[in-house]
């Protein structure tokens, strides 16, 4: 080697990152001005780039090492694991105007509020640093969405992993000859045979009532739309002799191979905001002190499950996020798993309720399991964030909130650590309505027999967040707690006499509408 070429390769050393793996940005489209060239108070104008993220991790780190079949991925020549996720990064076009505040938007299902600048003036105002990027590997990669792509885990010997899944069907119309195979709202993972005999597909009138088994030469992995049935065969459908009941609850389980690593998700994140707080990248060349993210509903869960893994320490023992808040988001993401549907709810055999679900340390005796805590991990190393939890009405009913505040047997209120501040919109539906005095019931795909509640939560959801930020930044403590406790007797069973509702009639009770708490 010459003295030349080992200058090149010095100098191509030094600009790479030195801890978060971050290998290589593409920036594909820059605005700059963005936003039709709108000036936001001091911080002035914003610009945007958007690209893709290359990155790499090492299976034998032990920061890495809780990812589900990591070690079971394809490597490069320097035994890493590559991913490649997409990304928008939102900055003042003066970075002397920032604010040393990185803010990142967890995305909901590739969805971000980037591309709208009505949610985002306060931080903008502010001269905050705005990021959000793809995480959830199986979404098919599209425009408009922030998407990853992660590999496949493979046995040694190159051959398919595989394992049983299960997929319901309910609510098809009339008539329906041929469903396509979806679980969490994503296609499911590839039958690894199309042999029916090797699968089952069940009928029942509910969840949990008595499932009648359908015979195999009945029904096919197929698409029998355009051609009689057994039809032409695909794996991501099925199709049923005679068509399927929409009064019936259909449920299929069947063998699966090659799952996605897509706990991969939580180390990409991980690694793309440290890469960008550090002040090391050329897009971001400003050390960010401060960091907050912040996510709804699915994305919340992503936060939530995020801390508990330990993924909120970086490489090199710092801290990712000084500050999260997790909105109308009760459960973790059952994302680190194999075969894992990350985009689903929290729906019956839908995995999220079951680990722990409470901040600080509760033992689990109702399912006979030990105590612990959604911040054991980052407590450990001292990189527990700050957290302002927000919820409504809607998360006890429908997303089994009621667990996180008073455990699994309800008879007792769990203490929040002092780094976490919960609040509750009363009443709302989930994620608030849409302010003014509607009282027409909502339409599908979101059908319900009552109106929702038009009282937004927004407003509030806006000042907390501030108030967040203000937490981390400034240190200036947020409100105290404010949600439903039971040594204050405003948690109460779900029951028309316990809550004290009116009796109306042609109006149901609330009697058994919560969602139940499964133990598996």
């Amino acid at each position: 080697m010459n003295r030349y070429t080992f200058a090149a390769v010095s100098l191509l050393a030094l600009a790479l990152p030195l801890n978060a793996r971050i290998t290589r940005i593409v920036i594909d489209k820059r605005e700059s001005p963005a936003y039709q060239g709108q000036s936001f108070g001091e911080a002035g104008r914003y610009e945007r780039l958007s690209g893709h993220a290359y990155g790499e991790l090492d299976p034998k780190d032990p920061l890495n090492a809780i990812i589900t079949d990591l070690q079971f991925a394809p490597r490069n020549t320097h035994g890493m694991v590559e991913y490649t996720a997409t990304f928008l990064l939102v900055r003042p076009v003066d970075l002397s105007k920032t604010s040393g505040v990185l803010l990142y938007e967890v995305p909901n299902r590739g969805n971000a509020a980037l591309d709208r600048p009505a949610p985002m003036t306060d931080y903008f105002k502010a001269g905050h640093v705005v990021l959000t990027s793809g995480w959830q590997g199986d979404i098919p990669a599209r425009e408009g969405l922030e998407t990853i792509s992660v590999p496949v885990a493979k046995n040694p010997d190159g051959s398919s992993i595989t394992g049983r899944v299960l997929a319901d069907f309910t609510d098809m119309a009339a008539h329906s000859t041929t469903l396509p195979i979806v679980i969490g709202r994503m296609p499911g993972a590839m039958p690894a045979s199309l042999e029916t005999a090797k699968a089952t597909l069940t009928r029942s009138v509910s969840e949990g009532s008595v499932a009648i088994p359908i015979r195999s030469t009945d029904w096919a992995f197929a698409d029998c739309s355009k051609t009689a049935f057994p039809g032409t065969p695909d794996a991501g459908k099925i199709c049923l002799k005679g068509g399927f009941d929409p009064a019936y609850l259909y449920e299929l389980v069947y063998t699966a191979k090659d799952p996605l690593v897509l706990g991969i998700g939580f180390a990409a994140t991980r690694d793309l905001n440290a890469y960008f707080k550090s002040g090391e990248s050329q897009e971001l060349p400003k050390k960010m002190p401060y960091g907050a993210a912040w996510g709804n509903s699915q994305s919340g869960n992503f936060l939530r499950t995020m801390i508990h893994l330990g993924f909120n320490q970086d490489e090199a023992g710092r801290i990712v996020w000084d500050g999260i808040n997790p909105n109308i988001a009760a459960r973790q993401l059952a994302m680190n798993i194999r075969f894992a549907a990350p985009g689903g709810a929290a729906g019956m055999f839908e995995p999220g309720s079951d680990g722990v679900l409470w901040w600080a340390d509760y033992t689990d005796e109702a399912r006979r399991r030990p105590s612990g805590g959604l911040l054991d991990r980052c407590r450990a190393t001292e990189t527990c964030p700050k957290v302002v939890e927000t919820f409504g009405s809607s998360e006890f009913w429908d997303l089994r909130a009621s667990p996180g505040l008073v455990g699994t047997r309800a008879d007792r209120d769990i203490p929040l650590p002092p780094n976490v501040r919960r609040y509750y919109f009363p009443g709302v539906s989930h994620g608030g309505g849409p302010g003014g005095f509607s009282a027409a019931a909502p339409k599908p795909p979101r059908a319900c027999e009552l109106p929702a509640n038009p009282n937004p939560s927004n407003d509030t959801l806006r000042a907390l967040r501030a108030a967040l930020i203000d937490w981390v930044a400034k240190g200036i403590a947020p409100p105290p707690s404010q949600y439903p406790r039971l040594d204050r007797h405003e948690l109460v069973p779900p029951t028309q006499a316990a809550m004290g509702s009116p009796i109306v009639p042609g109006v149901p009770l609330p009697d058994n509408a919560i969602l139940q708490f499964y133990d598996y």
